[in-house]
């Protein structure tokens, strides 16, 4: 428990301060790493556990900077003269929009690097992404 604290003590200073997202991250950032250890220690074996954890690691960066970035981005009061937020939401809007496709541009260089120069397997690939559209919701449903 000791280790999980300290990752949600991580998390609180970096901006997570609602608790169910910081869990959420926490658990995905968790999974991750041990799916990403479990990789190197398989690789001798098979390398598709290797993959499916560097996707994971790729996965559980995007959910961590889009996270932050909505967190710290969303002002805790509406400027007075923007009334109804709507200037507020479409500098937002932009802002989030080009960091996502800049997200999307590095994730998919990456991925093709790993599918073309290392002969990855793909459908490690999409495990490995897919782990946060598995454990987020999870995180969010059980909790304690």
């Amino acid at each position: 428990m000791f280790v999980l604290e300290r990752i949600e003590r991580h998390l609180w200073r970096r901006g997570f301060v609602q608790a169910p997202l910081r869990r959420a991250m926490r658990n995905l950032f968790c999974f991750s790493w041990a799916l990403f250890f479990a990789g190197l220690l398989l690789l001798p074996v098979t390398d598709t556990v290797f993959w499916t954890g560097g996707a994971a690691l790729l996965s559980c960066w995007n959910f961590y900077t889009l996270s932050r970035f909505v967190q710290n981005s969303l002002p805790a009061s509406l400027p007075a003269e923007d009334k109804n937020g709507a200037r507020t939401a479409q500098v937002l809007k932009k802002a989030l929009r080009l960091r996502s496709y800049l997200r999307l541009f590095i994730t998919g260089i990456l991925m093709y690097i790993s599918l073309v120069a290392f002969h990855a397997d793909p459908a490690a690939l999409a495990a490995g992404l897919s782990a946060s559209i598995v454990i987020i919701p999870i995180s969010l449903v059980f909790r304690h």
